[in-house]
This record gives structure tokens, C-alpha cells and sequence, in this order.
């Protein structure tokens, strides 16, 4: 039986050689379609799933999320080269590649090789520099990542993740500050830092490969923190994709001991949108995240609208990612100064959600400077109750790696 392949050479000279070679019998090989654009490409892969695509390295769209998308799927992906080494195809998960010059017995040597068992193929796919961090530190153990979180409205998720990844910076670690909003991103705003290099300059440097290092889109913050902006507009969520996304997130954890997330409300997956369609999700960023986090900061309004609504988000992620409830902890922001208010308050949270809250934060005046001048509460007001209240998250025996104090 003839191997099925699609080919998508970009108008490359050795695309029609290659058709043209492949067409002897002996070869065993069936060219279905010479594929023009993306759109085709993989329209065509996922209705007729070839055992593999043959493309030209140099094509524009090529990235990533197509990769996996095709691998997903079941079919393998053969990269030709026309410029060996221009681009980092590894990292793009292309394990097979071959220059521009090989001829249609090589090509069809390598299909073939494709049809062995599995652990066979992924023997010939083992590359020794198949590495997908774009510039890991030497001896540096990947940090761990900590997702701030919490339901609609606005608990204050943004405060607690910012200043406590100042909170962690000041203690020794190296930390990367993430705003990961995909609804409402404003952590360069309120840091007063330039909106871009941000998280779509991230993902797209991860599509391709990583040609330059992430710290390219890294920007110094206060107490020696590095930020990754979130989206310069909202609608421009559709540029990060999931697997992109993955790939910024290790590649954080690969430059710092500790890796604070910022993330929007919504979890779920049925946004009535009509291009919402896989792996177009909005939602797709918090998930991500989420799932990657080996602690979730769950945070909390202290009034009874804000507590209903956490009370909901915190049901809604037990049934969305049961695994990733388990990491939670709960923070109340803007906690009640009455004493009986704030019993009520662990009473419920702790009835409802299994868990009493780990850190009552009160109300803080001092964030009205914060937003204005653009300065963190460590500058605005050190001595600040809220950020004493705050310091008691960074003590709790969640992670000796993620919550400890370095000596």
C-alpha cells in the first residue's frame, strides 16, 4: 500500500522535482496534493490525514501550533531546507528535516522509516539538541509557576499578584511577573512600563522557534522583578496560542526561580463566539495556567457579592480541573474590619469551599497612589498592614521551593 503525503513548497524549485520523483511505483508513495497556504494545508491534512506533510522550512505560517496540530493528528511533518539551519525547526517540534538537495529516494527512505513502530520513529526523531528553552540559565533548576486567580468582578487579583511577586523578589528569588489577562491586562499600566515587548511578542518567538531569547521581551520591574506585559489590546488574544503559550511559560521558568501569573476569571470553554473554535479559545490562556501552576492564589472580595462570587469560581474550578482545586489556597482582599464579619467571612468561605483563607487582607487606602502614580505599595506606604497580611501567604508551608524564605 502507497504511503499518502500532501506537499507545500511556497512556489520552492524542488517542490515539482520532488512530485515528479515521487511518482515511480516502486517508491511506494502517493502525493494526494500540493498544497498553496495554510488554510488548505491543513484543511486538507485533517479531512484526508496523509501519514505525513513535506514543506518548505522558509514558509512564513509555519510555526508551532501547526506542527502540533498535524502531529495531533496523527501526521508527521518532513521540513526541506532550502537554507540549513536558518531557523530553529526543533524547537518548533519538526523533528525530520532535510536540505533542499535530497532526492526523492531519500524522501521516500524517510517516509517509510515512518511507518515502523512508534518508539522506533521517535528513536529516529531524537535529536541531542532538540531543546525547547530558548536560553536557560547554566545550573539552574526550572522555578516553579504560581497562578493568582479568582472569580468575576475585580477581588483585586492584580494587587496580590504584583505585590507578591515584589514580596518574592525581596526574599532573594529571581521572579518573572506574567499578566496573563486575556480580558483586562494592566500590570504595565499600573507599573508604569511600556505595553510592549509583551506576551504576543512571547508567543510569537516561541511559533518560531525561539530565534532570540525571551529576555528580549522581558522588562526590568520594581525590586529587580522582570515583567512580561500582557496583551497591548485585549482583542489581540487570538496571537497566543496554546502550545505557544506553554512554551512561555517554560521558557519563564527557565530564567527564574519563581514564575507569578496574573489570569483573568473565566474558565470555561463554550465562549459563544463565532470563530471560537479549536485552538482559538480565549479562555485557553487561564486553563493553560492554571493546569501549569503547582500553586493557585484563589482571591476573594471580603463583601458578600465578592464571597458569592468566589464561592461559585471555586465549584466551577473543582469541576473544570478538579486536579488543579487541590492546589488552591484562598486570600480574602479588602477583608471587613469588624471581627464578626471577618469570623462570617472563613465561616462561609471555609464551608463552601473546604478551606478556611489563609490571609485576611484588609482595605488599603494607599492603592488609590499606587493606581495614580505608578508605584508599588512598598514605595507608596512600606509600612503598609495589608502587605504585613501579605507576607503570611509567602510563609505557609505550601512548597518549600514556591513559599520559602531564601536564607
Amino acid at each position: 500500500m502507497n504511503l499518502s503525503i500532501l506537499t507545500c513548497g511556497g512556489g520552492a524549485p524542488w517542490e515539482a522535482a520532488l512530485v515528479r520523483g515521487l511518482q515511480r511505483r516502486e517508491l511506494g508513495i502517493s502525493v494526494s496534493r500540493r498544497c498553496v497556504e495554510h488554510a488548505e494545508l491543513l484543511d486538507v491534512a485533517l479531512r484526508d490525514r496523509p501519514r505525513a506533510v513535506v514543506l518548505a522550512a522558509e514558509l512564513p505560517w509555519l510555526e508551532r501550533d501547526l506542527v502540533g496540530t498535524l502531529h495531533d493528528a496523527g501526521i508527521a511533518v518532513i521540513a526541506v531546507e532550502s537554507t540549513p539551519g536558518l531557523r530553529s525547526l526543533e524547537r518548533m517540534g519538526i523533528a525530520f528535516h532535510v536540505a533542499a538537495t535530497a532526492t526523492a529516494d531519500d524522501i521516500a527512505s524517510l517516509l517509510h522509516q515512518l511507518s515502523l513502530p512508534k518508539d522506533e520513529v521517535d528513536e529516529i526523531a531524537t535529536r541531542p539538541d532538540a531543546t525547547d528553552s530558548p536560553d536557560p540559565r547554566e545550573g539552574h533548576t526550572a522555578g516553579e509557576l504560581v497562578a493568582v486567580w479568582g472569580g468575576p468582578g475585580a477581588p483585586g487579583r492584580t494587587m496580590v499578584a504584583v505585590h507578591l511577586a515584589i514580596e518574592l523578589a525581596r526574599s532573594g528569588r529571581r521572579v518573572v511577573l506574567v499578566d496573563g489577562d486575556a480580558w483586562a491586562p494592566c500590570i504595565a499600566q499600573l507599573l508604569d512600563l511600556d505595553e510592549s515587548p509583551a506576551i504576543t511578542n512571547a508567543a510569537r518567538l516561541a511559533a518560531e522557534g525561539w530565534p532570540r531569547a525571551l529576555d528580549t521581551c522581558l522588562q526590568p520591574g520594581p525590586s529587580g522583578i522582570s515583567v512580561l506585559a500582557g496583551l497591548a489590546r485585549s482583542d489581540l488574544w487570538p496571537e497566543v496560542r496554546e502550545r505557544s503559550w506553554l512554551s512561555v511559560l517554560d521558557a519563564c521558568r527557565a530564567v527564574a526561580d519563581l514564575v507569578v501569573v496574573d489570569l483573568a476569571a473565566p474558565i470555561d470553554e463554550d465562549e459563544e463566539l463565532a470563530f471560537d473554535q479549536a485552538p482559538y479559545r480565549r479562555n485557553t490562556i487561564t486553563r493553560v495556567a492554571l493546569g501549569q501552576a503547582a500553586c493557585v492564589i484563589h482571591v476573594v472580595a471580603g463583601d458578600p457579592i465578592g464571597l458569592r462570587r468566589g464561592i461559585f469560581a471555586s465549584g466551577e474550578l473543582l469541576r473544570e480541573l478538579p486536579s488543579v482545586a487541590r492546589r488552591q489556597v484562598t486570600v480574602v482582599n479588602r477583608a471587613p474590619g469588624s471581627p464578626r464579619r471577618l469570623q462570617d467571612c472563613s465561616t462561609e468561605l471555609e464551608r463552601w469551599t473546604g478551606s478556611a483563607p489563609v490571609a485576611l487582607l484588609p482595605t488599603e487606602r494607599a492603592f488609590e497612589r499606587v493606581v495614580w502614580e505608578g508605584r508599588p505599595l512598598h514605595e507608596v506606604a512600606g509600612r503598609s498592614v495589608w502587605l504585613r497580611e501579605l507576607r503570611a501567604i509567602r510563609a505557609l508551608p505550601l512548597s518549600d521551593r514556591i513559599m520559602a524564605v531564601r536564607p
